[in-house]
């Protein structure tokens, strides 16, 4: 399983990273430490996506629900629409 966490303070990230480091025994490991950015729009670049897809999909979450709901047919049905697939 893969978290990521919103830290924020860097005191309190500190004293998180000293909790998850007292369980690498177990097979906790900290993949990466990352300092706040200023929103997330500003790491989707071209190069960014192009370097990290594989852990950006990795850590996209859990769709299963959206795919399950009445607007994924909606935009499945407007996408069709623009495409003149209807």
């Amino acid at each position: 399983m893969q978290l990521i966490i919103d830290i924020p303070s860097t005191s309190l990230g500190d004293k998180i990273i000293q909790i998850l480091n007292a369980f690498k025994n177990d097979g906790v490991k900290i993949k990466k430490q990352v300092e706040s950015q200023k929103n997330d729009e500003s790491l989707l670049t071209k190069e960014y996506i192009k370097e990290n897809w594989r852990e950006l999909v990795m850590t996209s979450g859990d769709s299963s629900d959206y795919y399950k709901s009445d607007q994924y047919y909606e935009d499945r049905a407007k996408d069709y629409e623009e495409r003149g697939k209807i």
